[in-house]
């Protein structure tokens, strides 16, 4: 049976729902999920209750991040309270160990608001994390104030070939954008979800978009959520993902002859390194790229089991996984 070894993954999108919704997730045990899926690294969103939106967050997280097996970054809070209204204080959040800016779960529409937040994060280093909905049209504002401003920004969750064509036409006249896409995004998969799980069109568009650069890597969007929130008649957006991304990746990019391996790893691990600005993860993670294995997701070490692959057949599993 085939081993790759490779260096451990980055993800740059995780809600570890801490402050304020432990029992949906803790950073200790997003930390565990992403070690048992082979990241040695994440980035973890600001939406939690409260929203990590002030120096004092920051270093809440950081706090609690200290001694685990798996390095975290905190992305902050753009607005104050994720409302849309006022910027907060970027160059203290990056003091106090910010390595990100994001309303992620919000898009920001003040559009004079967005200019001037690209603006201050860029003079301050910090990458901005958006998320657009509805997703093209907001991404295609985004992208005309990326190119406006010459100023840097980052794509979330991207999902649909309407999306993906814009992207394409961005990429081409050159404005300074990265993008992200979803293991539940490159397949077949089943859950609520926003953006929404895509059609065939939609999925053929994404991995073609993974293919030739337009989309830059894989972010797992991991979004736990207890079992009675899932199962209730207004169930919360979101999916898990940590454990199972790698499996997903190497499914659609390279069982199916897409990609060459070493590409697949990239995406997961020095493309979004560099979007986040922050050092590839060091160690070993092992792989056994033909091993199947069926997701039970009793199994995992996640708090939440709202897998879209549930009961799935997966091909490639993480063996061993050494910090570096």
């Amino acid at each position: 049976m085939p081993i790759a070894r490779t260096v451990p993954f980055l993800d740059l999108h995780v809600h570890a729902r801490e402050p304020g919704q432990t029992h949906k997730e803790t950073i200790e045990t997003a930390c565990a999920a992403a070690a048992a899926g082979g990241f040695g690294a994440i980035a973890i969103m600001a939406n939690t209750s409260p929203p990590v939106d002030t120096p004092e967050w920051v270093r809440f997280v950081r706090e609690k991040a200290r001694g685990l097996p798996v390095s975290v970054y905190p992305a902050a809070a753009v607005t104050v309270g994720q409302k849309g209204e006022a910027l907060t204080d970027f160059a203290a959040l990056k003091e106090a160990g910010a390595a990100a800016l994001s309303d992620d779960g919000l898009p920001i529409r003040d559009e004079k608001l967005l200019r001037e937040a690209l603006m201050r994060a860029n003079a301050v280093g910090l990458p901005v994390l958006l998320h657009c909905e509805p997703e093209t049209e907001q991404c295609e504002q985004a992208l005309y104030y990326i190119k406006q401003t010459s100023c840097p920004a980052h794509i979330c969750h991207v999902s649909l070939a309407d999306t993906v064509a814009v992207l394409r036409k961005a990429r081409r006249e050159g404005v300074p954008f990265t993008a992200e896409t979803c293991p539940h995004y490159m397949t077949a998969a089943f859950g609520k979800m926003n953006p929404p799980l895509g059609t065939e069109r939609d999925i053929e568009a994404v991995l073609d978009a993974l293919c030739d650069g337009v989309i830059d890597c894989i972010a797992t969007d991991h979004a736990p959520h207890t079992e009675e929130e899932k199962a209730s008649d207004n169930p919360p957006n979101g999916v898990i993902g940590l454990e199972t991304a790698l499996a997903v990746s190497l499914e659609a990019l390279y069982h199916s002859g897409r990609m060459p391996l070493e590409s697949v790893f990239s995406l997961l691990s020095e493309n979004p390194a560099v979007i986040l600005r922050v050092p590839v993860p060091g160690g070993v993670v092992t792989i056994e790229t033909d091993r199947e294995w069926m997701v039970e997701p009793g199994r995992f070490a996640s708090k939440s089991e709202n897998t879209p692959f549930m009961g799935k057949i997966l091909r490639g599993k993480v063996v061993s996984h050494h910090v570096g």
